[in-house]
């Protein structure tokens, strides 16, 4: 019981400590920063559309302290909306981004890294006390080399426009895979495995929706209704969907692989039918699960914007068609991905042990 006090007090004292350290962090912004001290709120109206939707609009005087420059005091007025779909109210001690037009001060948004230091804090934390310093270690290195590397290709990709995307996003979740895998299992005959059974059955699954939408002619997909989209939004989707099947498919595979891995040490002498069995059953234990996940990520992601447009008389075919289309056919892309990684992954594993005479690794 102590040492489980004992861990959530550390977990608790470097979210805590990162959060203040977000707090503080003000002068490495070259944008203004401020805090509010004071805040006075009027009610302006009240509004109703033609769906019966009501809001009301309020006026806030903030006094905000600048404190990146000189501490200085400016009033700002915030204008709100009670729904706060695309505002916000503001309270004493927020901390915000600003910026000055003329001798003006205006917010652009809050401060929010201070909630964010303080999230990945708890989390790499709550990693090095699962894991232990060796495993922690290569997971923290794959994650940031990871990272860095898929911030990179989205850099490159926005400013040279010229690239053919599909292909560039395809290399990289190869890449981003086999890096993940390196470091979390090392170079090894399982994480080989593990990688080579995630390309197959991702690809697979990508290529039966390429054939699906060549035979149907894409009826029915509407790739003009994605968000912000300033390239040509088919490529764009094929490589969300990419890696979006990819993460899913590894961490079955994963699973799968290292099951069958745990049978071979305990009797090397096994045949491939004994393998590949274990291997499907392994994998009809985790797919009905990884299935649900994916789905349930779907919904929470679309669920502000199917309530905005039921609460402005839309209905739900319309709905299905524009706002939940893409998402649909994704999710099902990906379970589609989870299925085939089973018989792949428990094959591939099932042919290489078999042919093992000594433990493998």
């Amino acid at each position: 019981m102590q040492a489980v006090i004992k861990k959530a007090a550390i977990l608790l004292g470097m979210a805590l400590l990162f959060f203040f350290f977000g707090r503080m962090d003000s002068a490495f912004y070259q944008q203004p920063v401020g805090e509010v001290l004071s805040q006075k709120t009027s009610f302006v109206s009240d509004s109703q559309d033609e769906h019966g939707n009501q809001d009301q609009s309020y006026k806030q005087t903030l006094k905000v302290k600048v404190i990146n420059r000189s501490n200085k005091v400016v009033e700002i007025e915030n204008d709100y909306l009670s729904s706060k779909a695309e505002s916000s109210r503001y309270r004493v001690h927020d901390q915000l981004l600003l910026s000055k037009i003329g001798s003006q001060y205006q917010v652009d948004m809050p401060k929010r890294d201070s909630l964010l230091f303080g999230l990945v804090a708890l989390l790499l934390t709550g990693l090095y006390m699962a894991s232990g310093r060796k495993k922690f270690s290569y997971l923290t290195l794959a994650l940031v080399f990871n990272a860095m590397l898929f911030l990179s290709v989205v850099i490159w990709d926005a400013r040279s426009r010229s690239l053919p995307v599909l292909a560039l996003f395809v290399i990289l979740a190869v890449l981003l895979s086999a890096i993940a895998l390196v470091f979390v299992l090392g170079r090894t005959k399982q994480a080989f495995i593990t990688w080579v059974s995630t390309c197959l059955a991702t690809l697979l699954a990508l290529v039966a929706m390429a054939l699906a939408m060549t035979v149907t002619g894409g009826a029915g997909v509407h790739f003009e209704t994605m968000s912000y989209v300033t390239q040509v939004p088919a490529p764009i989707f094929y490589s969300q969907a990419v890696i979006g099947v990819l993460g899913a498919v590894m961490d079955e595979s994963g699973d799968i692989v290292a099951g069958l891995f745990g049978m071979q040490r305990e009797s090397a002498n096994r045949t491939f039918s004994e393998y590949y069995k274990s291997g499907l059953s392994i994998g009809k234990e985790i797919l009905g699960t990884l299935t649900n996940v994916l789905f349930m990520i779907f919904i929470a992601e679309t669920i502000p914007m199917v309530v905005l447009m039921l609460r402005n008389g839309n209905n739900w075919s319309y709905i299905l068609d524009q706002a939940m289309n893409l998402g649909i056919l994704q999710t099902v892309v990906s379970a589609l991905g989870i299925v085939w990684a089973v018989p792949v992954t428990a094959f591939l594993a099932a042919r290489r042990l078999t042919k093992e005479k000594e433990v493998a690794k």
